[in-house]
């Protein structure tokens, strides 16, 4: 389970092993070169200059001088390796990571009849901070868990997109 980076690193992690039953990531980067090519809302400027020092550490490497990179570290790329069971969110108005991210990883992962749910939270950012948005998404993680760690009983929110 993991938000931002985490989720970035969990969209990826789950695509190169088949050890975990189940997993969340939320607020992920899924799509590498997407995001180097935009421009940060919070920041309003291109997004570049997290893939040089901060995260990935590429240094002066671009998607178009090293597409091998790009693709080798970006969840997307590795897709069709998934088999985990993977729950996504994100704040729809999310200015940290664009919410495509998530829904575009999403739209791949429907389209190759994997295992997951996205849970797409109306007037939150990165963060959910209205509460009954904190306790729907803390039940749904717990539920997520439950019926894939345990056993339990299938919740209609997830036999119904399963």
């Amino acid at each position: 389970m993991g938000h931002s980076f985490g989720g970035y690193e969990t969209s990826y992690v789950i695509n190169q092993t088949n050890i975990f039953a189940a997993a969340i990531a939320s607020g992920a980067i899924t799509d590498l070169t997407r995001r180097y090519l935009t421009v940060g809302i919070n920041t309003a400027r291109p997004e570049i200059w997290r893939f040089a020092s901060v995260g990935w550490r590429m240094g002066d490497k671009t998607p178009f001088s090293s597409r091998e990179d790009f693709d080798r570290n970006s969840p997307l790329a590795f897709i069709e390796n998934l088999q985990t069971p993977l729950l996504m969110w994100s704040g729809k108005e999310d200015t940290q990571v664009d919410p495509f991210q998530t829904t575009s990883y999403y739209m791949a992962l429907r389209r190759l009849n994997k295992k997951n749910i996205m849970l797409l939270y109306p007037k939150e950012n990165h963060t959910l901070l209205n509460p009954i948005n904190q306790k729907d998404l803390t039940i749904r993680v717990l539920q997520w868990f439950d019926y894939y760690l345990k056993d339990e009983k299938t919740p209609d929110w997830i036999s119904g997109h399963i």
